[in-house]
Formats: structure tokens, sequence, C-alpha cells
């Protein structure tokens, strides 16, 4: 009875990510981190004051200058390496201009910048306090060795207002 009662113990203590919706490389709704890049200073950003699905999401203010965000090795994120990614989430603004932007970055091994794109969130989140989806879709350099690491997260750039991001999603791009 105790070897039922310790082994039902120590398997309700094992937390890992759950599993991505079909289809997607990785996605979160930030009601479970594991797996996400969530330092102490980004974990301050995590936040119950607005969220797309779920209680949580991410946020960017003027103390806070990057959201929690995702942190991979090109080679662990699928069998084959990716060409092409979709990076979508669900932005909400809640001030005028000048706005955010979700960026997408790649980083060689020796942390030399490959590839970095951001998207101004503002221009298609315009109305504040509303939820909005948002997406790029980015085409990784083919010089860009199998250890680069990619990296996604919500920039607070110029903006001075609260800007909150749930239900990030990285998808691999069709042509």
């Amino acid at each position: 009875m105790r070897i039922y009662l310790l082994a039902a113990v120590v398997l309700a203590g094992c937390s890992h990510a759950p599993a991505p919706p079909v289809g997607a490389l990785a996605a979160t709704d930030f009601e479970n981190l594991a797996g996400w890049l969530a330092d102490a200073p980004a974990r301050a950003t995590l936040t119950q004051e607005q969220a797309h699905s779920g209680k949580y999401s991410t946020s960017v203010r003027p103390e806070h200058d990057y959201s929690l965000g995702y942190s991979n090795l090109l080679s662990q994120m699928s069998a084959d390496r990716p060409t092409r990614l979709r990076i979508s989430a669900w932005i909400q603004q809640t001030g005028p201009e000048p706005s955010a932007k979700l960026v997408t970055e790649l980083k060689s091994p020796q942390g030399t910048s490959l590839l970095w794109k951001g998207l101004d969130v503002g221009t298609v989140a315009k109305a504040p306090g509303k939820w909005y989806h948002v997406g790029q879709t980015v085409t990784l350099p083919a010089t860009a060795p199998p250890d680069s690491r990619l990296l996604v997260y919500l920039w607070r750039a110029d903006s001075t207002t609260p800007t909150y991001l749930d239900d990030l999603e990285i998808r691999l791009a069709t042509p």
C-alpha cells in the first residue's frame, strides 16, 4: 500500500509542458510556463490584469522592456530543420501609438544576430483595450547552423503604456 501511495505522490509532483496544438511547434497561453523563457525578470511580466484566454498573459510596460518568451535551438524544434516559421499571438494595447513589437530573433551559437524581425503590433492592434490577432512569417537564413537559437518575445520599444501578449504560437509556415 505504501509503495502505491509513494508512486502517486511522485507522479503528481512531475510537471511537464503540455503538448502544443496539432501542427504547432510551440504554443502557450501562459497558464503553464514549462519550457518557456522564464527567468526572474521575465516572470515579473506574467499578469492576471488581462488575458485573451485563461487567467494569465504576459506584458511589457515602462518598467519591463521584454515579456516572457520562447527560446529553443533550431535542432530541437522539429525533426527537419525549419526554413520558414509563422509566429502568431493575441495582443492588447492599452494606449495610443507608439507600440510594442512582436520580435522573432535568431542567434548563432556565438550570440551573433542572424535574424531580427519586429512586427509593430500597433499596425494591427489599433484600438486600445481590444484583443487583436497578429502574426508574421519569417524565413530563416539557410546558413544558420542547427544549434542557432530562436527567440520570440514582445519588446516594449517606445511604448509608454502596457501591452499584453497571450496565446503565442509558432508553426512551420507553408509556402
